[in-house]
């Protein structure tokens, strides 16, 4: 995606410098942390940043797969063979 390290901090913080790109990362949190609960709010903000209905569906579905792929790698402890990613403290 070719994202500095400045940007990608800000994702993994659940925020963005690119206005647009910051809708679809707050949107992709608030999925997360609410286990798929959003308000018409919610999908109204990321609507108006200029996002389609196909957009959101493919923006919940990369967050389920996350989820998905966690919950597999966990329950039958996955060896990890890449390099460990360090991880931060969620938005």
């Amino acid at each position: 995606a070719k994202l500095d390290e400045a940007e990608l901090a800000a994702n993994r913080a659940g925020s963005s410098s690119d206005a647009k790109a910051h809708a679809a990362v707050a949107f992709a949190v608030k999925v997360a942390t609410n286990r798929g609960q959003v308000s018409t709010a919610d999908i109204s903000t990321v609507k108006a940043a200029g996002y389609s209905d196909a957009e959101l569906v493919e923006i919940v579905g990369h967050v389920a797969l996350n989820v998905l792929t966690n919950y597999i790698n966990e329950a039958f402890k996955t060896d990890i063979d890449f390099p460990v990613a360090e991880f931060t403290k969620a938005a």
